[in-house]
């Protein structure tokens, strides 16, 4: 499904691992394109109203690369339409980063001279 899935730093929280194992394939929903390219990490929060934070690493093709966390709150865990939107905000961070890369990069490459 993804190239990784990672839990991390939950070994003395088995409930929040659980929530975090029951978003994986709400988050591969979401994620279709480059999904068996993305890594993915769980773990608990450090924000005092977080509660479980998501990281999401994607390498494209082409060698750019970008990562991304966000974070889930109480409140994502209302309904499954709200976790799942929680997974969407993320991946479609990440993707944003990524097209900030690659205009840069598309920029630089204008801008330089050409050779003779």
């Amino acid at each position: 499904m993804f190239k990784s899935v990672e839990y991390v730093g939950f070994e003395d929280k088995p409930e929040l691992r659980a929530r975090a194992a029951e978003l994986t394939p709400l988050l591969a929903k979401e994620i279709q394109t480059w999904r068996e390219d993305v890594v993915v990490r769980w773990s608990p929060s450090q924000e005092p109203d977080g509660i479980i934070d998501l990281t999401l690493s994607l390498t494209l093709p082409n060698g750019v690369s970008a990562t991304h966390t966000g974070t889930f709150r109480q409140a994502d865990f209302a309904r499954p339409p709200d976790a799942m939107s929680r997974c969407r905000w993320v991946w479609m961070d990440l993707l944003g980063k990524l097209i900030e890369l690659l205009d840069s990069l598309n920029q630089e490459s204008i801008l330089e001279p050409a050779e003779a």
